[in-house]
């Protein structure tokens, strides 16, 4: 969370504060030094209560709450305590806030509903700062979910903070650099604070650069949807840019882009392993190169099965379907070697212990992938697929009720009848089957078979179940 408060009308400083609030603000402040969480949370409430535009006590005020929670497990009923103000922020949006800081965020300051809550009601009484800092503190606290970094990036660019704007972008782009819309804000919210440094009062943006080619150029590389026609035009100018200066990471990258949508995998994979040679080993590089040389390899061993499966006379078949098992292998082998790698290289990046954890389930390494599953676990973003293949690795271990117990708390985080809650639904209910509890079983199969009748064989299962009865 940003420490320093910004100045406008929505947001008042300490020297602003009437001299009484300001001495209760004051005695929160020396309660912080002595940790005293709890005390400094009720004054700094009491602050806002009164002054809700002082944004800094806000800060510290979260602060508190963060440092009084560390290590203590949310039991879930801040989030029903949320979902009763929801109805508040329309009729009360003041009200609503005082509220939603005592009953939510005071006790689970990183509660998405609640820090949404936070930032509806005051948009609605007219504090954007505030707002912001909401967004702030959901992406401090949930920072692998890319939906909220796309809200706060999307809340300063509309706030015309765009250099704010860019750097979110920026770090989505990092998480995720496949994210088109990322990709393509950011570049918007660049170019959107270039016309503002530089003052810009008319005209059109191609008036702003004094190189009318370059400003095709990057028009044309901002262009959502490109032809095959224009990507092959753009990849030839990065080319020649390229031959120029084979050092500009950034050329290199957009021509690994540009590759990599004409499908020209192995040339786009050259590329990046080049722009991730230039970067000061920049992860999300890495993984990108990672990833194509998978998509290479497994383009290489489709097409061989296919020439297998095609030419089941040839002289040659026996050496090619030896060749295609030993470099299935060497591919895995590969892959899990490399994935280690980079594993020990981002310890903290739960998305690559998950990646990981799923391809040691895929050659049967059930206990190693466990151990990385776990700690991938921690990740807001990625808890219930890891939840699903944690379950999948104790089934295997025959641990069934581990793999229960994994199956079924993932199935209470999900409301909605999803994909995803259909699957771990569907897994739960045959584990409970191939452990003798035919009732416990079915219980969760009718659950599929009330939302999707057609969904694998649940049908078949639940009605004959009627018949045998």
């Amino acid at each position: 969370m940003s420490e320093k408060p910004e100045q406008g009308s929505d947001v008042v400083a300490e020297s602003d504060l009437d001299p009484k609030l300001k001495a209760l603000y004051l005695r929160g402040v020396s309660a912080m030094e002595l940790r005293n969480w709890g005390y400094v949370i009720s004054l700094f409430q009491a602050v806002l209560k009164q002054e809700p535009r002082f944004l800094d006590c806000r800060r510290q005020l979260r602060m508190a709450a963060v440092k009084q929670q560390a290590g203590k497990k949310s039991f879930g009923t801040e989030s029903m305590k949320a979902m009763g103000l929801q109805r508040e922020v329309k009729k009360n949006p003041a009200e609503a806030m005082v509220s939603v800081e005592k009953d939510v965020l005071a006790t689970d300051p990183f509660n998405a509903q609640g820090n949404q809550i936070l930032f509806d009601a005051a948009m609605a009484v007219g504090m954007p700062r505030t707002a912001g800092f909401a967004l702030e503190t959901l992406t401090d606290g949930h920072p692998e979910n890319t939906k909220y970094w796309h809200q706060l990036g999307e809340f300063y660019y509309e706030a015309n903070e765009f250099e704010r704007a860019a750097e979110v972008y920026d770090k989505i782009l990092k998480k995720d650099p496949s994210d088109l819309v990322a990709n393509q804000r950011g570049k918007d919210a660049t170019a959107r604070q270039s016309m503002s440094s530089q003052k810009w009062d008319g005209g059109s943006f191609q008036d702003l650069l004094a190189n009318k080619e370059e400003a095709n150029q990057l028009e044309q590389s901002n262009r959502a949807g490109m032809t095959r026609d224009l990507l092959e035009e753009r990849r030839d100018q990065l080319l020649a840019e390229y031959g120029a200066d084979q050092n500009n990471i950034n050329v290199v990258k957009q021509l690994a882009d540009c590759f990599e949508q004409l499908e020209d995998f192995n040339s786009a994979l050259t590329y990046y392993e080049w722009a991730y040679s230039l970067s000061s080993k920049d992860p999300s590089l890495e993984k990108k190169a990672a990833d194509l040389r998978e998509v290479v390899q497994e383009k290489y061993l489709t097409d061989l099965q296919e020439w297998i499966a095609a030419n089941p006379d040839h002289p040659e078949i026996e050496e090619q379907k030896a060749k295609l098992a030993e470099m299935t292998k060497e591919m895995s082998s590969g892959l899990i070697e490399e994935a280690r790698k980079r594993v020990e290289r981002n310890p903290t990046d739960m998305s690559l212990r998950f990646d990981l954890g799923q391809r040691l389930f895929a050659i049967d390494e059930y206990r190693e992938a466990i151990q990385h599953l776990q700690q991938a676990k921690r990740s807001p973003n990625l808890r219930i697929k890891v939840m699903n293949m944690l379950g999948q690795c104790y089934a295997k271990l025959n641990m069934r009720d581990l793999a229960a117990q994994q199956f079924e708390e993932a199935i209470l985080e999900i409301p909605a009848m999803d994909a995803t809650k259909k699957e771990l639904l569907y897994n739960v209910g045959l584990l409970y089957l191939d452990m003798g509890d035919k009732a416990k079983s079915l219980e969760f199969l009718k659950q599929i078979y009330a939302a999707d009748y057609g969904y694998r064989d649940v049908a078949e299962r639940v009605e004959s179940s009627y018949q045998d009865s």
